[in-house]
């Protein structure tokens, strides 16, 4: 293969990487406090047998922008939003996992769950239950839960050094793999609202629209690259 066959396929590949991403981005862009994606790429340099160095894109990763979604009101007394870091707590079949999402709601045991279901957790790991006729629910800055019965209990909400290293374990929901809770002091939780996601959907669909321009321009390249080689051939190999 020659150079420009090396070259156009590295850019393939990473256009066709970039290209999942901002379809995943897309197709998250209604799902409360999911973070867009983008894609990290390193310079990959080999130097083929008689030939000079061949510069290639290597896919290093993918990271999440962090920053904070545009909160959509909703009026539900047991929708609840982090304005700032943190990420809400709860029980999963598969272990505790961790999210962004405060759409709750409560089970037939009056215990806060998240939409799948899943219990949500108070800062010493136990369900939050609400009593049989609670309605005045409230919810302080620092995240306590009360009712006209009294305190129900405070949301856990934690942090982690590390961020990026959380992995995507579905349902809206992550995994933190060996990483430990880290307490998030200035919390502020508030009552009414869900964090939206933070795609910027005009970004993302020309984004889009860019990648697939870029990957038909070089499948064009190659595809004439291929045409002067077999050209080539059939030329060198044609009986006179």
């Amino acid at each position: 293969m020659e150079n420009i066959g090396y070259i156009g396929l590295s850019q393939q590949i990473a256009l066709q990487q970039q290209i999942d991403v901002t379809a995943n981005n897309i197709a998250n862009m209604s799902t409360p406090g999911f973070k867009a994606q983008h894609v990290l790429f390193t310079e990959y340099i080999t130097t083929p047998k008689d030939a000079g160095a061949v510069h290639q894109s290597n896919n290093f990763g993918t990271y999440r922008d962090l920053t904070l979604g545009p909160l959509q009101q909703t009026s539900n007394k047991l929708d609840f939003a982090i304005q700032g870091e943190g990420y809400f707590v709860a029980q999963t079949p598969e272990g505790v996992r961790y999210t962004r999402d405060g759409g709750f709601s409560l089970n037939l045991d009056r215990q806060l769950v998240t939409k799948s279901g899943h219990i949500v957790f108070n800062e010493y790991n136990n369900p939050l239950t609400f009593p049989t006729e609670a309605s005045e629910i409230r919810v302080s800055d620092d995240g306590t839960i009360s009712s006209e019965f009294g305190n129900i209990g405070r949301l856990k909400i934690v942090n982690f050094e590390n961020e990026q290293a959380l992995k995507n374990a579905g349902d809206n929901l992550f995994d933190p793999a060996d990483m430990v809770e880290q307490p998030v002091v200035n919390r502020r939780v508030v009552q009414g609202f869900v964090e939206s996601s933070n795609v910027s959907a005009v970004t993302e669909m020309n984004r889009m629209i860019e990648l697939m321009r870029l990957f038909q321009a070089t499948q064009k390249l190659l595809q004439n690259d291929h045409e002067r080689q077999v050209g080539m051939i059939q030329k060198l190999t044609r009986v006179s």
